[in-house]
């Protein structure tokens, strides 16, 4: 034991009744998903009265909304089952908790879907993104007017409705789940958090690369737009929902921020190295649209002043050959070694807090720290 975890022991943390297992990520992922699809049904029923065009949007999200990873709604639950122990109420509570759990996912959609039109992303998991979808419905129907402009427009008012059912569904999980103010602050704090961050994404891509302040913006996107939002906020926001104290939540954020800040620099070496059969984006994705990220930050700091210069007039250029991304690519790899030792630190740290967790007051069992370190390593090292 480190003289830091000795020390946090030594400050009286009261532990979460114990957790022998978690339920499956697989099993969580097939009922938040079969939740979600009943859930659209029924408002494409609702959008269907109020006009037949109107169902357009519930085939959208309903196929949009089909793939993905679930990793969002995995750790609200597992969050929920670290506050509650055994003493989790399956039966009562599984419909409930995966409609909130499933509000996540739709929050995480409409993300997504703006993101997409943010960053004039052609593809989303293999397929058109979603504003490229309804132009290509435009040039089939024979509409009037400038297709891409159709396409944006009806992303940009899909996505926000997508949000609204986001906290309609949420809204709904309330009636079993009830709602503490913690749970409804990380909720808010949650929201806000992603849109910030996007919002840091977009200032950061038109930044000159000599500013003092790249790296320290870079972090910030990483940490705001996904870090906590994806892995920390997650956790946080089941465990909330449960009734857990500020110690507790204090305990999870310290395993959850490092590890979202581990998945998100996965992410971001992707963006650049991932290979688009995993990825469904093209190689070198990131570099066309120009982010600022913690590998960018990391690279410069090898590159000579010339390379820099080059980097500078490439990121973000959307006209780039198949032949100046490889080139750039190949530039950006200075900065990888440094990334991935972060990754592997990042990792190693949330490690040292199941670690913990397993010692002592034993919050966790052997079966649930196999699978939140399987579940982590997943996250850390994923190839897409």
């Amino acid at each position: 034991m480190t003289s830091d975890q000795s020390t946090h022991r030594s400050a009286g943390t009261s532990p979460a009744p114990a957790v022998a297992a978690l339920d499956a990520p697989e099993a969580i992922a097939a009922e938040v998903t079969a939740g979600i699809a009943e859930f659209l049904e029924s408002k494409a029923d609702e959008f269907r009265a109020i006009s037949p065009d109107a169902a357009e949007i519930a085939n959208a999200l309903v196929d949009f909304t089909r793939g993905g990873k679930r990793i969002r709604p995995v750790l609200l639950w597992w969050g929920y089952q670290l506050a509650t122990g055994e003493g989790f109420d399956r039966v009562t509570l599984s419909p409930a908790l995966a409609q909130a759990a499933g509000s996540l996912e739709l929050l995480h959609a409409a993300a997504l879907i703006h993101d997409d039109v943010i960053d004039h992303s052609d593809t989303r998991r293999g397929k058109p993104s979603l504003h490229r979808q309804f132009a290509g419905l435009h040039a089939e129907a024979g509409y009037q007017g400038d297709g891409e402009s159709f396409g944006v427009a009806a992303a940009i008012v899909i996505g926000d409705i997508c949000l609204a059912l986001s906290e309609e569904l949420f809204e709904t999980a309330q009636t079993t789940l009830g709602i503490t103010p913690a749970a409804r602050a990380l909720r808010a704090q949650l929201r806000r958090d992603v849109m910030i961050g996007q919002f840091l994404d977009v200032r950061a891509e038109v930044m000159p690369l000599d500013d003092d302040r790249i790296a320290e913006r870079a972090w910030e996107v990483l940490s705001y737009k996904s870090a906590k939002y994806s892995v920390e906020q997650p956790l946080l926001l089941g465990a909330a929902l449960a009734g857990a104290d500020e110690e507790l939540l204090r305990e999870i954020s310290r395993f959850g921020l490092p590890l979202g800040q581990a998945f998100q620099l996965r992410d971001d070496v992707l963006g650049v190295f991932g290979d688009p059969a995993a990825t469904g984006k093209p190689a070198g994705d990131d570099i066309r649209e120009g982010k600022r990220t913690v590998l960018i930050a990391e690279s410069m700091n090898q590159l000579t002043a010339a390379d820099v210069e080059v980097l500078a007039a490439r990121l973000g250029d959307s006209g780039l050959t198949d032949a100046e991304v490889t080139e750039t690519m190949e530039m950006l790899r200075s900065g990888l070694e440094a990334v991935e030792s972060t990754i592997e630190a990042k990792y190693a740290q949330s490690l040292s807090v199941l670690e913990e967790w397993s010692d002592g007051a034993a919050r966790i069992g052997p079966e649930a720290r196999r699978q939140l370190t399987d579940f982590a390593h997943a996250l850390s090292f994923r190839q897409s």
